[in-house]
């Protein structure tokens, strides 16, 4: 998503991102990096800086000698779990049209493990949203979004934080979040979570636990998102460390 606070290397990636998806949807060789940089209109070292990125989520393979090339193994992935997706982009891509429904919004003192984790004093004031995201019609994620209240610097409308909060962080905070550090645990619905998703109590749910940061690697939202799995399906691209083997171990090992 473009807007206000997003870097130039953000741009050039989402424009890469926007050209592959449109030119090379089952892989392929892409132009040179003159080439794209003289398209694009920027500098090769700000291309550079996107392609890696990239290349560090293993969408594109760059080979020495021979260029860089989209990966059609990952192309493919629809949702990962290690990117940040807005809800309606993601119940789109699972083929069904996205809605949005309300459920509160409160302003009040966090409880001490909540407003540890967004770095409060004790009893800090925090805004609290919950939606429920829709597909179709049918709910399949609910979300509770808790915003420290001291990153408010303009004047809203509660319906601003009926749905997505990215915007309202963006418009009225002047924040943007950097990454999240996310817990991933499988839950079972209780009376609560099946009346708001609509699901029997005890299916099973996706949950996700998760503190934002920005630039500054400051806390700035606390999450929970639960998921149904029947909607869902989360996939992550585990690349292969290998260590280098110690000196003197197959020697040390022969001796014994």
């Amino acid at each position: 998503m473009m807007g206000t606070g997003f870097s130039r290397v953000d741009q050039v990636e989402s424009h890469v991102r926007s050209l592959i998806a449109r030119k090379y949807p089952r892989g392929g060789k892409l132009p040179s990096e003159p080439e794209l940089a003289r398209r694009l209109g920027i500098s090769r070292a700000t291309l550079r800086q996107a392609l890696a990125r990239l290349a560090g989520e293993g969408l594109i393979l760059r080979r020495q000698g021979s260029g860089t090339f989209v990966n059609p193994g990952v192309l493919n992935i629809q949702t990962r779990l290690e990117e940040v997706w807005d809800f309606a982009e993601m119940i789109r891509l699972a083929g069904y049209e996205p809605g949005v429904r309300h459920e509160w919004l409160t302003l009040g003192a966090a409880a001490a493990p909540l407003a540890e984790k967004l770095a409060l004093p004790p009893g800090g004031e925090v805004l609290t949203t919950a939606n429920v995201f829709l597909a179709d019609g049918t709910p399949v994620i609910y979300c509770v979004d808790v915003l420290p209240a001291n990153l408010v610097r303009q004047a809203y409308l509660p319906q601003e934080l009926h749905g997505p909060v990215y915007q309202f962080l963006a418009r009225r905070c002047g924040q943007r979040v950097e990454y999240n550090i996310t817990e991933v645990r499988p839950v079972v619905a209780d009376q609560r979570l099946s009346e708001l998703l609509g699901c029997p109590q005890g299916a099973p749910l996706h949950y996700f636990e998760e503190v934002a940061y920005n630039k500054e690697a400051q806390p700035i939202m606390y999450s929970e998102e639960y998921y149904r799995p029947e909607y869902f399906s989360f996939k992550v691209v585990r690349k292969m460390i290998t260590a280098a083997p110690r000196r003197g171990r197959r020697r040390a090992r022969g001796k014994a």
